[in-house]
């Protein structure tokens, strides 16, 4: 496994429903966040952001990418 390079976090929140019923869904995502960030940590950020931000959390995502 190589060494990761880069991380991002994804947060998405449901802010409500179109005039079609359809979900509006917002992404709020963070770039160069510490490599040697603990997934707990990152879990903690994003129920502290949610919880400052109108919405309903959907799914947060963290994406580490690799060199090949």
């Amino acid at each position: 496994m190589q060494d990761i390079y880069d991380r991002k976090l994804s947060i998405y929140l449901t802010a409500g429903q179109d005039d079609e019923g359809k979900d509006i869904v917002k992404a709020k995502s963070f770039s160069n966040v510490r490599l040697d960030t603990t997934d707990e940590e990152l879990s903690n950020f994003a129920e502290k952001y949610v919880a400052l931000s109108s919405g309903t959390h959907t799914k947060s995502v963290v994406a580490d990418y690799r060199m090949l």
